[in-house]
């Protein structure tokens, strides 16, 4: 156990935000950072950190986090997911609303407002869309927006109903809230369980179409041209989504959408033994889709890096690949997949070994972004979290080597589930600090509980 202080001094890192890049020192003092120079003083008392050839950023932000609590806290809880999360550097999350029961009345958001408060970090609610999250008739928004709900999904179901759809939009737009897509056209869908291609043929499991996402992501930006609403994509999976995203942002339209770390990590291909970890919902697309997601990435099509995370026990992945659940977990490895895909890319670009720093600090930058300021913004929560990191801000800070090389063992996981598709596989960069409204959370990589 490590004792904590309310004042810290980070010494000598390589600060990144939404202002740029810079070596300097940050005082932490009450929740708040007290002063950022080049050179402090150690105030009386204060503790020290070497971010020595270590990044300091806004803390991370996760968009779309499933904490499973009420109603599957076998699978997971609001406080396991908190302790995921500051293990990856997240000092807030945003809980999607598919519990039991949902996130869709007052009751139900004043009953997970007050089990956040055991949560080692921010916990932030989305409601749901439609009552049941059934997709027949709208919840009450206008009261849920009045207890600080400002996104609403039903995550997991896409609303199916275009008329309904419309109606929530105009009524969001009229009370100032998003409304956040999970696309899929369930008739397209068909009941699929992987995606449909040449893979799911040989293995002879039932796919889902690009065109799945593709038609309800098209509907919904006409949707929103007609509304003038606010609209978030979730988890965007093919390249045509991703380039009807940018043609509307092109249009001006008020449309933001997130990737998540294994849609651009991994692939169909992954599938290939039938091992359920890999089943998750959008399904892991084709190599092209892969790219053109990276492609878009680069372009600042994407808003977020989201996790998407989905905890399972063990029995609800343990089947057959079509009866076991769709959703695997990423908190604590969102930064080292990403990173190692980018290491990677650039390997593989270079025709030779990345020797270490091969990521610039643009770059850095650009991914700190994604996972800091710019969901903070879609979620509402920019002045608490995502930076930038200036004198007066509260102090919610991610401290990480993007250089580590680690791997992710089952012990290692504190998750109440163990679904993760990276056991074993090598990750680049990882979170050695967390500091959540002026407290050390992390230290050294190890929880400070």
């Amino acid at each position: 156990m490590v004792a904590r202080s309310r004042k810290y001094l980070i010494r000598g890192g390589k600060l990144i935000d939404s202002n740029g890049v810079r070596i300097a020192e940050l005082l932490v003092d009450d929740g708040k950072i007290e002063a950022i120079e080049q050179r402090i003083d150690p105030p009386r008392g204060c503790v020290e950190i070497d971010a020595r050839d270590l990044v300091v950023s806004p803390g991370f932000v996760d968009l779309h986090t499933h904490l499973r609590q009420p109603g599957n806290e076998r699978s997971e809880t609001i406080l396991s997911g908190s302790l995921a999360g500051v293990l990856g550097g997240y000092t807030a999350l945003l809980a999607m609303p598919n519990t039991s029961p949902p996130i869709d009345s007052p009751e139900v958001v004043s009953y997970v407002k007050e089990l956040s408060r055991e949560a080692l970090l921010d916990v932030y609610f989305a409601g749901a869309i439609t009552k049941g999250r059934n997709g027949e008739s709208l919840v009450e928004m206008g009261k849920l927006a009045e207890l600080g709900i400002r996104l609403f999904t039903d995550d997991g179901n896409g609303v199916q109903d275009a008329q309904l759809m419309r109606r929530a939009l105009e009524y969001a737009r009229g009370i100032g809230v998003t409304l956040a897509q999970h696309c899929e056209d369930l008739s397209l869908a068909n009941g699929g369980a992987v995606n449909e291609g040449a893979v799911s043929s040989v293995l002879g499991l039932r796919g889902i179409p690009n065109a799945a996402e593709d038609v309800m992501v098209a509907r919904d930006i006409e949707l929103v041209r007609l509304t003038g609403a606010r609209m978030h994509f979730l988890h965007i999976s093919t390249s045509r989504s991703a380039e009807l995203v940018r043609w509307a942002k092109h249009d001006g339209m008020p449309i933001t959408a997130e990737v998540t770390p294994h849609h651009l990590v991994l692939s169909e291909k992954n599938i290939s033994g039938y091992n359920p970890i890999f089943k998750v919902n959008p399904p892991l697309r084709s190599e092209a889709d892969r790219s053109a997601l990276w492609s878009a990435l680069n372009e600042d099509v994407f808003d977020a890096i989201a996790t998407d995370h989905a905890p399972h026990h063990v029995e609800a992945k343990e089947t057959t690949f079509d009866q076991a659940a769709f959703g695997m977990i990423g908190l604590q490895t969102a930064l080292g997949a990403v990173l190692g895909e980018m290491n990677r890319s650039l390997s593989l670009s270079d025709g030779e070994t990345l020797v270490a720093g091969g990521v610039s600090d643009e770059q850095l930058m650009h991914l700190v972004g994604l996972l800091t300021s710019r969901p903070a913004r879609i979620a509402g929560i920019s002045d608490v979290h995502g930076g930038p990191l200036v004198e007066g801000r509260p102090a919610n800070i991610a401290i990480f080597d993007p250089q580590l090389k680690w791997r992710l063992s089952e012990s290692e996981i504190v998750s109440r589930s163990k679904n993760s598709p990276y056991l074993g596989v090598d990750l680049t960069g990882r979170v050695l600090y967390t500091i959540v409204n002026g407290e050390l959370k992390l230290r050294e990589g190890e929880l400070c509980l």
